[in-house]
């Protein structure tokens, strides 16, 4: 037997898109769980539903007259499935009474067969669902919810007939003209631990791959991305996918202290509640349903109002105290204009750790956001041992409870983030907490192409249903199913930073900047290596090499970024690796492209200003330059040159342009607007003998700025800094500027010396030509 890889499956009713399928090599019983083929009667004598033999069936496809458009969707879906899987043809009944003969397959709670089958909506909550096998040969998907309906049909196809998701452009399809499991797998409920489920990231916008991996929750841009009324079902358990931060709600500036509100204001309390009655009914009239959230502004509060302070000094000394008692007040008030209200509030950075003596009130949801956390070990390890304990706490004060996690650095989208095993131990022991129903794990959420999204969201997706899973076997199974031959080197690769974070100490925040002592160039240079092994795998398989190049993007980067840097660390620790900045570069191209990469942060940066920056640094790099007059009569050992190559530039505020007054003809340009440290040396690649001094040969192109205003700023982190006036380097030459203080060679990249443009409109731009150090 043989599988097919599908590329994006069409939401309509019907055959599977006619788009490039590729064959690959891997069986079906190997590509499943609990598929078998051939006889009726398992060894041992399991009996058997055999739903397809020879490329042909016996079964139709049946759902009651008054099913919605999502059961019927779900009915489509699964007889597309099906025929693709089989090649047998499963024909769509849809009638109020059932076919008389046996060999259905049965969709949707709203038939007499269905109504028979012993099935207990309350026990299956939201996006639950019911497997019956009838009669002789016949089978029921069912649930009270029609989303349920349609989670039973995708679990269904996944884990007994083994289709895969893997990505919105990429779905595992097995094919094999013999289709049969085990009765026993076709007689159960299945209802997913958490009620609330999704994963923020711009790689997930498409609504029907996140309906296919039964993620359930809506938020930013999910709310206007297209969501076909087949799939257009979603759970409303977390108000939060509506964002009503405290001063938006409460708009009157004399109830505001601190950055927030004065939270135990009783005028407070009921300007509040009468914008979120407002709000709800809005909301109500819209069809939606009777919920908001009320939450902090995204800043600290400094300083809190004295009754706050007071109140939080009688609770435990937290923050949260004050939140709490005010949602609570709040929500009573809302409840008697709007008996069904629900709010939610968030226990977020200073109101994170919980209240002592205190509850939540039953209609409030919980938000629990440790954006403190180190995110490269469980949330649940003794390295987080206070989120922990917090999280916990919370559970016991609160009846309903979302974790909003973090899976990426926000400095980087690209950049390794070594979460991907802490995340799912994470899951399993939140799991343990009876009270926590929700997860929203926030990733790449305004970008498309960051690193191993898909892989999150499918292991994710998976635990977030059955906690109990393996992280490791999932995430191997989907590197096997996404990567095909390449799935081991990159698995290596997967350890490999894993173990650059336990190995450094690193602590893995939300923020983590490039130059993270993980991302060492030992580390970098062997993930080279297994990047290499994983695209030689697959050389021939353009598909899968397309998926090699987009997860490689990042280590790339990073090597570019810092490729002058890291020839000379790799002379001074003997490490054998070739910066190859022009075919990198090339090839980083190609990455970008087979990523889909549309910014490269949080706050922005684009993609495509990077491949001019390196191919401009390849071509400065060796070009010959005359010293500079500060070292004239110096032995070569007393001084120590940094050109374009050897700089760590920040590509989104830089270029690298050709000056005929700069000592090699080439020179790092920053527009004058901005504030970015967009120049950098680090300091552990000066000579380790003895004390330097350092200095920048630069100019200013602003001569209609204030001669007294300033033109740049430079300095060492951490350490001193200056600016340097517009008169003393804004006269079309470039002048040699000393850094404030001496310094030795530092113990790693994190200290480094750096230039900065001013932030000011009038200088059109700064010229760095060299950073210099001299030996005191």
């Amino acid at each position: 037997m043989s599988s097919e890889l599908v590329r994006r499956c069409s939401t309509r009713p019907g055959a599977l898109p006619r788009r490039r399928v590729l064959q690959a090599g891997v069986g079906l019983a190997a590509a499943t769980t609990g598929v078998l083929s051939g006889s009726a009667q398992a060894t041992g004598g399991e009996p058997m539903i055999r739903f397809a033999r020879a490329g042909r069936t016996r079964y139709r496809i049946y759902l009651g007259a008054g099913e919605d458009a999502v059961v019927r969707h779900a009915a489509h879906e699964l007889a597309t499935y099906l025929t693709s899987i089989t090649s047998a043809t499963f024909p769509v009944i849809e009638a109020e009474r059932p076919p008389s003969r046996d060999h259905l397959i049965v969709v949707g709670p709203n038939n007499p067969i269905a109504r028979r089958a012993d099935i207990d909506d309350d026990a299956l909550s939201d996006d639950g669902f019911a497997l019956r096998a009838v009669g002789g040969q016949s089978v029921v998907v069912a649930a009270g919810h029609s989303r349920g309906t349609l989670y039973g049909v995708y679990w269904v196809l996944d884990r007994l007939f083994g289709v895969r998701w893997f990505a919105p452009d990429f779905t595992k399809v097995p094919s094999t003209p013999e289709l049969s499991v085990p009765r026993s797998s076709l007689n159960a409920d299945h209802v997913p631990r958490f009620r609330f489920r999704t994963v923020l990231a711009g790689d997930a916008n498409d609504a029907a791959y996140r309906q296919h991996n039964m993620l359930n929750g809506l938020r930013d841009q999910y709310w206007t991305v297209p969501r076909s009324d087949g799939i257009d079902t979603w759970s409303t358990y977390w108000p939060e996918e509506v964002e009503y931060p405290f001063q938006q709600v409460v708009t009157d500036p004399s109830h505001w202290y601190g950055g927030q509100i004065t939270l135990m204001d009783p005028d407070t309390r009921a300007a509040a509640a009468g914008q979120l009655v407002d709000i709800i009914n809005g909301r109500i009239a819209a069809g939606q349903d009777a919920s908001t959230s009320f939450y902090q502004e995204d800043r600290g509060w400094d300083p809190p109002d004295p009754q706050s302070q007071a109140f939080a000094d009688e609770h435990g000394g937290t923050l949260s105290a004050p939140v709490i008692d005010m949602i609570n007040d709040v929500v009573s008030r809302v409840r008697q204009q709007i008996p069904d209200a629900r709010l939610s509030t968030q226990g977020y950075m200073w109101s994170f750790t919980p209240p002592t003596g205190l509850q939540v009130n039953e209609n409030v949801v919980m938000t629990i956001a440790p954006i403190h956390a180190d995110f490269g070990q469980s949330l649940f390890s003794e390295t987080n041992q206070e989120i922990a304990d917090s999280i916990r706490q919370w559970g016991e004060i609160s009846r309903h409870n979302v974790l909003w996690t973090y899976l990426c650095t926000f400095r980087s989208y690209t950049q390794p983030f070594p979460d991907w095993w802490a995340m799912g131990e994470a899951i399993r022991s939140l799991a343990e907490v009876p009270t926590m129903q929700g997860y929203f794990g926030q990733s790449a959420w305004n970008a498309s192409g960051a690193e191993f999204t898909q892989l999150r969201v499918w292991v994710i997706s998976r635990l977030l249903w059955d906690p109990s899973l393996d992280p490791d076997a999932l995430i191997r199974e989907f590197l096997d199913g996404y990567y095909g031959p390449a799935a081991e080197p990159i698995y290596t690769y997967m350890r490999l930073m894993h173990d650059a974070v336990e190995q450094t100490s690193t602590m893995l925040g939300a923020y983590t900047p490039d130059d993270a002592a993980y991302l060492g160039l030992a580390t970098l240079a062997r993930a080279d290596e297994l990047f290499d092994q994983a695209e030689n795998a697959v050389r021939d398989e353009p598909t899968l090499l397309r998926h090699v190049h987009a997860v490689r993007l990042g280590v790339d980067l990073l090597l570019l970024q810092r490729s002058g840097y890291f020839k000379l660390v790799a002379e001074r620790d003997g490490i054998d690796w070739d910066p190859d900045v022009v075919n990198r570069t090339q090839r980083f191209e190609a990455e970008l492209a087979a990523a889909g990469l549309t910014q490269l942060s949080e706050v922005g940066g684009d993609p495509d200003d990077l491949v001019p920056v390196f191919r401009a640094v390849a071509a400065a790099t060796g070009s010959p330059a005359e010293p500079p007059a500060v070292v004239d009569g110096l032995p070569d050992s007393d001084w120590v040159d940094h050109q374009e190559d050897v700089f760590v530039l920040y590509a989104p505020a830089v270029t690298v342009v050709a000056d005929v007054g700069a000592s090699n003809g080439h020179a790092v340009e920053m527009p004058g607007n901005r504030l970015d440290w967009a120049v950098q040396v680090p300091l552990d690649i000066l000579p380790a003998d003895g004390r330097w001094k350092l200095y920048v040969s630069v100019r200013a192109d602003a001569a209609a700025a204030d001669p007294d205003s300033a033109a740049l700023t430079l300095g060492v982190w951490p350490g001193e800094a200056a600016s340097v006036p517009v008169g003393d380097v804004a006269d079309g030459e470039y002048h040699e500027i000393a850094f404030p203080g001496t310094y030795e060679a530092a113990a790693d990249s994190t200290t480094y010396a750096y230039v900065a443009p001013p932030g000011n409109a009038a200088v059109n731009h700064v010229r760095v030509d060299r950073i210099f150090a001299v030996k005191v």
